[in-house]
């Protein structure tokens, strides 16, 4: 099971965060399509998956970076 899911809204998106994972050789995280990203917070929420913003994101890969 992966960590974190990254959600696109379009294929563009989808394909420029699967490149930006790999580029950074993280593997713990599932790229994937989702026409309803913008309903897709309020599922997560009442799931009570944990939802990160781009701050906590940006600290995560910067640490993944530092090693």
């Amino acid at each position: 099971m992966r960590r974190f899911i990254f959600r696109a809204h379009d294929g563009e998106i989808e394909e420029e965060g699967r490149k930006l994972l790999a580029s950074l050789d993280v593997e713990d995280v599932d790229v994937i399509r989702d026409e309803t990203v913008a309903e897709a917070w309020l599922d997560d929420l009442e799931a009570r998956r944990t939802i990160y913003g781009l701050q906590e994101i940006r600290e995560y890969l910067e640490r993944l970076i530092k090693g």
